[in-house]
């Protein structure tokens, strides 16, 4: 059953060349799971557009379980979006705070993150809660060497910098405790990220989790059972033969070695599919691979069908429960959320 909350899904009209689908029971189990691990309440971190997955899908799924106590956004827009959403409870602000920003910040109730002097000028003595980040390691947003004492601070964080890097990440964490014990109990304490959560930091009131939501494991050896609950899959709009010898493709980076059966899939790198798959990645088609030949093209993807009984308008799989996002990263050479983000709007968003 395909639920609308009332934005772009597939249309019964025009249909729909590509579909990311979000499994909802798959989250909510994932969510239960990593709650019963930490023993914490979830910060769920659903900037850009919820890793890519559509933000307009998650939340209204997320908003309702008990065990999220609170969103994080990058930006006061994207807070924005959540409060008329219908997202009540707190929405920490990431990115910090800019001068024309601090009108929303107030007009929707945000809490900024306090990273650096400059927030501090433009929220001068506005009424506005926040939450302060000092920088153990990361080397990014945070004060270091420096504390923050303001009776509006209601918390505090951190960001590991290389949560597989155990003895770096213990160091971070002692250090970020020394910050933590200088604020009263009342205050929210968090670090731990979807990788990060594997320590188990005994101070800290909660963990802030992104990644693992949808069952991507940030590291191999993951102690937290997670469900794979996102698809992506593509249709495929022309089947053909081609004779030994004839080019596949822009550039002719790939030749066919004899007469082969190809599919063209409605799905390239505007879509999200990276070029550096082509020619060593692959689509799924059941149990079968379909090897990608030539280059990936804006909104195109060339397989070779082999013996393979496909058919104009049969869908092929991008990723599913058999290869997550970070199988597919592993093979283009990047990280899981940069092929997540790049998922484009095109690519129509469905909670089955």
């Amino acid at each position: 059953m395909i639920e609308d909350f009332g934005f772009s899904i597939c249309s019964t009209q025009t249909g729909c060349r590509s579909v990311l689908e979000i499994k909802r029971s798959a989250v909510e189990r994932n969510v239960r799971e990593l709650y019963r691990f930490t023993g914490k309440k979830i910060i769920a971190v659903v900037k850009s557009d919820a890793y890519g997955m559509g933000v307009r899908f998650v939340v209204p799924l997320l908003k309702e379980l008990p065990e999220i106590d609170s969103f994080a956004v990058a930006s006061a827009e994207e807070g924005v979006l959540l409060r008329e959403m219908g997202v009540r409870g707190e929405i920490l602000v990431l990115g910090g705070i800019l001068p024309e920003e601090l009108q929303a910040i107030k007009d929707y109730r945000l809490t900024p993150v306090v990273s650096d002097p400059e927030h501090l000028k433009v929220l001068g003595r506005e009424n506005v809660n926040f939450h302060v980040k000092y920088d153990t390691g990361m080397g990014r947003l945070g004060f270091v060497g420096e504390t923050v004492e303001d009776p509006r601070v209601t918390g505090v964080m951190s960001h590991l910098s290389t949560p597989a890097d155990r003895e770096f990440s213990l160091k971070q964490i002692e250090e970020f405790r020394r910050i933590a014990t200088l604020y009263g109990r009342g205050v929210k304490v968090h670090l731990e990220s979807s990788a990060g959560l594997v320590y188990r930091v005994p101070y800290a009131t909660h963990v802030r989790v992104g990644l693992a939501l949808y069952g991507e494991k940030p590291l191999r050896d993951y102690p937290v059972p997670l469900s794979p609950a996102v698809s992506v899959k593509a249709r495929v709009i022309s089947v053909k033969e081609i004779p030994p010898g004839h080019p596949v493709s822009y550039g002719r980076t790939y030749t066919a070695p004899r007469r082969m059966r190809i599919g063209v899939v409605a799905f390239g790198y505007a879509d999200g599919l990276m070029k550096s798959l082509s020619n060593r990645g692959f689509l799924l088609y059941g149990e079968a691979r379909l090897p990608i030949i030539g280059n990936i093209t804006m909104d195109m993807t060339v397989v070779d069908l082999g013996d393979v009984s496909v058919k104009v308008g049969d869908w092929v799989v991008i990723v599913d429960e058999g290869r997550t996002f970070g199988d597919l990263a592993r093979l283009a050479g990047t990280i899981p959320y940069e092929i997540m983000c790049n998922i484009s709007g095109r690519v129509k968003r469905e909670i089955i």
